[in-house]
C-alpha cells in the first residue's frame, strides 16, 4: 500500500519536549502568501506523490505557520496552550485542534467569503453540527482530493469501479461530505439511480441483477448501521442474493458508524455479522468526517492506511505532546494537509492503535474532549 510505511513511522511513540530552536528559514511559501497561492503549492506536490513522501514535513511545517498567522481560530487555541509558532520545528510537535471547534466557531484560514459548507450528520444527544466552511475553490479541490485518496489506496481510479450506496440519512443533503464524494465517484448520470436510502427491496433487486462487465467491480458503499439494519431485517439478503454476490464478488465498503443509533459494536463484532450473512464478499472500511478533506481505507475491513499528505498520530489522551508506541491506545490526532482553507492539524474524538499491520480505529471517546478544547468555548 503507498502509504503504509509512512504511517507505521509514527508507532514509535515519545513524549516531546517545548522544542526552542529557531524557525526555519526555508519555508516553501511564506507567511503573506494567498490561499490560492498556497493550495496550488500543495497541488503541485500531490502530483508528485507517492514518490515524494520525504516532502510532508516541510509542507507540513510551512502550512502550520501559514494557517496560525492566517487563521484566529487555531492562533488562538495554539497560544492558548502556550506553544510559541516559531518554537515548532518538528511535526509531532504541532498542537492538533479538537475538531469541535468546527461546532463553535467558523474554522477558517484566510480572508475570502464561505460558498458552501459540509455539515456533520449528528445524534440524537448532539445540539450543535459541525459545520466545515469551503471557499470558492474548496468543492472541487476536495472532489480531486477524494479521487487522489481512492486511487492511490486501490490502485485503480474512481472511474474503473461499479458503485452502489445505501446511505439513509445522507441523500437528499447538499451538505454532506460523504455524499458528495460517493455521488462524484459515481458520476452525474447514474448517481441519482444508484443512491439509495432505505429501500431495502430494491436494494437487494439491484444487487441480484448486477452482472460485471470489462471486468470491473461493484462497490457496495453503506454507512454501518444501515448496512446491519439491511443484513438483519425483514429484508435480509435470501439464498439466491447471497449466491449471486458470491459469484460476483463485490466489496462492501462501510462508512460511518452507528451515528447512535445504537450501541456502538467492536470492529471485530461487525466483520463477524458481515462474513455470517455475506461469504464470499469482500469488506473494507472508510474513514472520514466532516471536519476533513481527505479519507482513509481499510481494504482488509481492519487496518487503515492513508494517504501522503496524511498523517495519523495516537496520543496520550492525558498528555497532547506525548505520541504512544504501538499497540497502546490513546486519541487520534490527524494531519491533513488538504485542508489547506480551515485547519490541517485536528485532533479527533475517536480511539486508535497502532499495531503490526497497520493503524486500528476502536470507537469513539465517551462524554470526553480533548485537553485545551474549552480555551475557546466562550470566545
Amino acid at each position: 500500500m503507498p502509504g503504509a510505511n509512512m504511517n507505521q513511522n509514527y508507532g514509535e511513540g515519545g513524549c516531546l519536549p517545548n522544542l526552542q530552536h529557531e524557525m526555519s528559514a526555508d519555508m516553501i511559501f511564506g507567511l503573506d502568501a494567498s490561499l490560492k497561492e498556497v493550495r496550488t503549492h500543495l497541488r503541485r506536490w500531490f502530483n508528485q506523490v507517492p514518490s515524494n513522501q520525504e516532502l510532508f514535513e516541510p509542507y507540513a511545517l510551512s502550512l502550520f505557520r501559514w494557517q496560525v498567522h492566517h487563521n484566529s481560530v487555531y492562533h488562538r487555541f495554539v497560544t492558548g496552550m502556550g506553544v510559541v509558532p516559531e518554537s515548532v520545528d518538528h511535526v509531532r510537535d504541532i498542537p492538533c485542534m479538537p475538531v469541535e471547534m468546527f461546532k463553535r466557531h467558523a474554522v477558517q484560514s484566510g480572508t475570502w467569503t464561505p460558498v458552501h459548507a459540509f455539515r456533520s450528520s449528528g445524534t440524537s444527544h448532539e445540539s450543535m453540527r459541525a459545520t466545515h466552511w469551503l471557499d470558492a475553490d474548496a468543492m472541487s479541490w476536495y472532489r480531486d482530493v477524494s479521487r487522489r485518496a481512492w486511487q492511490l489506496q486501490w490502485g485503480l481510479g474512481v472511474e474503473g469501479w461499479d458503485w452502489l450506496a445505501l446511505l439513509p440519512g445522507y441523500t437528499g443533503r447538499d451538505d454532506a461530505s460523504l455524499l458528495t464524494m460517493v455521488q462524484d465517484f459515481m458520476g452525474p448520470d447514474i448517481a441519482e439511480d444508484r443512491m439509495l436510502m432505505d429501500r431495502h427491496p430494491l436494494w437487494n433487486d439491484m444487487l441480484l441483477g448486477y452482472q460485471p462487465a470489462d471486468g470491473r467491480r461493484l462497490v457496495m458503499v453503506g454507512v454501518t448501521w444501515a448496512i446491519l439494519d439491511w443484513l438483519e431485517g425483514p429484508h435480509a439478503p435470501s439464498r439466491e442474493l447471497v449466491n449471486h454476490l458470491r459469484q460476483i464478488h463485490p466489496i462492501l465498503l462501510e462508512t460511518g458508524g452507528m451515528k447512535g443509533r445504537g450501541e456502538e459494536p467492536i470492529r471485530d463484532e461487525v466483520q463477524t455479522r458481515y462474513r455470517t450473512a455475506l461469504p464470499g464478499v469482500d469488506f473494507a472500511s472508510e474513514y472520514g468526517m466532516t471536519e476533513l478533506m481527505s479519507q482513509a481505507y481499510a481494504i482488509d475491513g481492519i487496518h487503515h492506511n492513508f494517504p501522503p499528505w496524511m498523517r495519523p498520530i495516537v496520543r496520550d489522551a492525558r498528555d497532547p505532546r506525548c505520541a504512544l508506541p504501538e499497540g497502546r491506545t490513546g486519541r487520534l490526532d490527524i494531519i491533513d494537509l488538504a485542508n489547506v482553507h480551515s485547519c490541517a492539524f485536528l485532533a479527533t474524538s475517536d480511539l486508535a492503535k497502532w499495531t503490526s499491520h497497520g493503524l486500528l480505529v476502536q470507537g469513539r471517546v465517551d462524554h470526553s474532549e480533548v485537553r485545551g478544547c474549552s480555551l475557546l468555548a466562550n470566545g
